[in-house]
């Protein structure tokens, strides 16, 4: 029997991860970028608490990458604004679905 994963819809793409935005201060910014990288362009910022997907092209990996310095970076989306981008995994709390057989 394959493998069955439960998926949230964004635009057209899907994920089955979902994350909050997490930091040392209530409310403070969370930046989102056009890479995985802080050398790659400011796109805007999140809130801490505020709710993202974690993206993914192929289920049930998810968009993943380490920067130069080994720090690593998930693709999001913004479900309210549908803003995409990239940010650093220590500034989220992710929680994916289980897969089922």
């Amino acid at each position: 029997m394959a493998a069955v994963v439960a998926q949230h819809s964004f635009g057209n793409e899907t994920s089955h991860c979902r994350a909050t935005l997490i930091g040392n201060e209530p409310n403070s910014r969370v930046t989102l970028r056009s890479g995985p990288g802080t050398n790659y362009k400011s796109l805007g910022y999140g809130l801490v608490g505020d709710r993202v997907l974690v993206l993914t092209v192929t289920a049930p990996e998810v968009d993943y990458e380490k920067d130069n310095q080994g720090k690593g970076w998930y693709r999001v989306g913004f479900p309210r604004s549908g803003a995409q981008g990239w940010i650093r995994e220590d500034f989220l709390r992710v929680q994916c679905a289980p897969i089922n057989d």
